[in-house]
């Protein structure tokens, strides 16, 4: 699709070397949502939880990132997989529940059933319908240092071989493949994506013990970590629509680490933040920002 005018008008400003200044539809329009979502959402990769999350075989965890809703599934055989969470027959959710049991997954819709790798089980459509066609949509996934990465760019296929991921080796801590997750939050706000990320970079204090820390590791467009020797948490920014944005946080520790129970720095910060003018005005999107956005959106 071509690019909405306010954001090309992004790229015109940038290439002139004249200030910024964005169209207000950059941050409310349906359009710029619906590039965003095809140029920047979908990037590889995402960093969506920790290992521990789901080590037990035969079990699925269910997360959204880029619109989308994603099954990951350990099946019998411990092989991890990421399946979309949408029935290929009429579009409905497979899974609503957070996290269950991988051996049926039923639709509640239809009540048609899949296997935990994807395949269609029940009806057997087989004799009419080519069975590669009957089966959940998957993505590639990856685990590095203990995180689950996964690529919605691209579907996932048994001759693929994932690239590594570069990790910076010495900003993640050592521990990290065994640590504990020690809490995981998720906070709802009526803000734009570009706000919600813009604010959470330019708050790294919130996610550190130490206040002059400025360090995050970036996983693809939307996820990015705080790492300290004891304490590391993933930050993930999760697009609703123009309007939603969802922020997720995921706490982790070394191996028998206490569990905190100090103050929500986050959730007050984003309740003192208040509405989208308001975040737009205290922390506006600036050159640097628009540069970065500006490399993805025109990349195509």
């Amino acid at each position: 699709m071509d690019l909405p005018d306010s954001i090309a008008a992004i790229g015109e400003q940038l290439g002139a070397d004249r200030e910024i200044v964005a169209d207000p539809r950059l941050l409310n329009s349906a359009d710029v949502f619906a590039a965003e979502r095809q140029r920047l959402f979908l990037r590889p990769w995402v960093a969506v939880d920790h290992q521990s999350r789901i080590e037990e075989p035969g079990r699925y965890v269910r997360f959204e990132a880029a619109t989308r809703s994603i099954l990951l599934v350990r099946d019998a055989e411990g092989e991890l997989r990421a399946l979309r969470n949408v029935c290929i027959h009429a579009g409905y959710p497979v899974c609503e529940a957070e996290e269950g049991p991988a051996d049926r997954l039923i639709c509640p819709y239809h009540g048609w059933e899949f296997a935990a790798d994807g395949r269609l089980v029940e009806p057997d459509l087989s004799a009419r319908i080519d069975p590669a066609r009957l089966r959940l949509a998957s993505h590639p996934v990856y685990v590095r240092d203990g995180l689950i990465f996964v690529d919605l760019s691209k579907p996932a296929a048994a001759t693929d071989e994932v690239e590594d991921i570069s990790i910076t080796p010495d900003i993640v801590p050592d521990w990290l493949p065994e640590a504990n997750v020690t809490a995981r939050s998720r906070y709802a706000t009526n803000w734009n994506w570009k706000l919600a990320l813009q604010f959470v970079r330019s708050s790294p204090h919130l996610f550190s013990h130490d206040p002059e820390s400025d360090d995050f590791v970036v996983f693809g467009p939307l996820s990015l970590m705080s790492a300290q020797p004891n304490r590391a948490i993933l930050v993930r920014v999760i697009p609703r629509s123009a309007a939603h944005t969802d922020i997720q946080i995921i706490r982790m520790a070394p191996p028998a680490t206490p569990l905190e129970n100090g103050p929500d720095r986050l959730a007050e910060a984003l309740r003192q933040a208040g509405d989208a003018e308001t975040v737009a005005e205290g922390a506006p999107l600036d050159r640097d920002f628009f540069s970065w956005y500006w490399s993805f959106m025109s990349a195509g």
